[in-house]
């Protein structure tokens, strides 16, 4: 399922193991951190994954909004057992991760 909202793109996908990757590209900012706040928390809890992986390779921004909608999507998987993690952050990416104290959703860090 792939659906655009302003400037992002989000596609999510189920993995043969059962994790699902939910792949974002573009910018993740007001205009579309709704969209991928909904995404993960219905994945979450429809779908009930062993995992969810968010790969942010093509992301080139994100904003404290987009923050909060990773945010929510990990405290509702963690709510739920479900193991949540970023992957393919860019750097710009990372550090607004660790700014806002999330940088424990990339494997590593």
């Amino acid at each position: 399922m792939a659906s655009t909202a302003a400037r992002a793109i989000i596609h999510t996908q189920r993995a043969t193991d059962g994790t699902v990757v939910v792949e974002v590209r573009g910018e993740v900012d007001v205009s579309s951190s709704d969209r991928l706040r909904g995404v993960l928390v219905d994945t979450v809890a429809r779908l009930r994954p062993v995992g969810v992986v968010v790969d942010l390779r093509h992301v080139t921004f994100i904003d404290s909004s987009g923050i909060g909608a990773l945010a929510a999507g990990s405290n509702t998987a963690r709510s739920h057992g479900i193991e949540f993690t970023v992957r393919n952050p860019s750097p710009f990416v990372v550090t607004q991760l660790r700014q806002t104290g999330l940088q424990t959703l990339m494997p590593g860090h």
